[in-house]
C-alpha cells in the first residue's frame, strides 16, 4: 500500500496546489529561467490539471458509501440465516431428540462459534442442505415443513453471493485508495519541486518565497484503509 508522503490533510494539499498554480502563472518565467529542465511554460496549467483531477478521485466518499451498503446486505442475510436456523432447531430437536450428534450438524449447540465469523458460517451453510438431505426422511416424519427444508440452499446462496460482493467491495476500495494516494502524492511532488525551487529563485524576496513554501501540518502521513468495521460476525 502507497503511503503519503505529505502530512496535510488532502483538502489543504488541493487548496495549496491551486494557490499556487495562480502565483506560479505570474513567475513561471523566473522559475524556466532558472531551470528550464524542470519548469516548463505549462506547469501552471498542469498543476492546475492535476489539482482537479484530484478533487475528482480524492475522495474516499463513495467507497465507504458502496461498502456500507454492501455490509448491510450481508448483515441483513446473515440475519436471515440466525433466523432460518432458529426455525430449524425445533423440528431437529424434536426428530432427534436423543442424538446430540446429529442435532450438532445442524449448528444446535453451536450457533454462537457459526456466528462468531463470516467464513465459518459460510461454510456451514454451504453444508448444510446436503445434511438436511442426508436426514430428510427423518425430518419428514416428525413434521418438517417442506418449505423449510427447502429454504437451506436459497438462503446458503444468497450469504455466499452477499459476502462475495462485499469483498469484491474491499477490494475495489483498496485499489482506488492506492490510485488516489499515487496521484497525490504525485501532485505532492510537483510542489515540493516548486517549493525547493523557489528558495533560490527568491533569494532576495523572502515574501515572495513564502508564497510558495507548503503549509506545515502534523498528521499522520500513512493513507489508512480500514476494513476491520466490515466483518459483520
Amino acid at each position: 500500500m502507497a503511503e503519503r508522503k505529505f502530512s496535510m490533510s488532502v483538502a489543504n494539499l488541493l487548496e495549496h496546489a491551486d494557490v499556487i498554480s495562480i502565483h506560479l502563472a505570474e513567475d513561471i518565467k523566473l522559475f524556466n529561467a532558472f531551470d528550464p529542465m524542470a519548469f516548463d511554460t505549462k506547469l501552471p496549467s498542469i498543476i492546475e490539471q492535476k489539482a482537479t483531477e484530484a478533487f475528482i478521485k480524492g475522495d474516499d466518499t463513495i467507497n465507504k458509501v458502496q461498502l456500507s451498503t454492501k455490509t448491510q446486505e450481508l448483515q441483513s442475510e446473515i440475519e436471515n440465516c440466525r433466523a432460518y436456523l432458529n426455525d430449524l432447531e425445533y423440528w431437529v430437536k424434536k426428530g432427534f431428540i436423543d442424538n446430540p450428534a446429529i442435532q450438532k450438524q445442524f449448528g444446535i449447540g453451536r450457533i454462537t462459534a457459526l456466528f462468531r465469523r463470516q467464513a465459518v458460517l459460510i461454510q456451514f451453510m454451504e453444508n448444510l442442505p446436503e445434511t438436511i438431505k442426508n436426514h430428510e426422511d427423518e425430518l419428514k416424519k416428525v413434521g418438517t415443513p417442506k418449505e423449510l427444508l427447502c429454504k437451506a440452499t436459497t438462503i446458503s446462496k444468497a450469504i455466499r453471493q452477499a459476502n462475495k460482493e462485499q469483498e469484491q467491495q474491499k477490494g475495489n476500495r483498496t485499489i482506488d485508495t492506492e490510485a488516489r494516494v499515487i496521484l497525490l502524492n504525485d501532485l505532492y511532488d510537483v510542489l515540493k519541486m516548486v517549493d525547493d525551487a523557489s528558495v533560490s529563485v527568491f533569494k532576495e524576496q523572502p515574501v515572495k518565497r513564502n508564497l510558495y513554501k507548503i503549509p506545515r501540518q502534523k498528521g499522520n502521513s500513512n493513507e489508512i484503509l480500514d476494513t476491520s468495521s466490515t466483518e459483520v460476525v
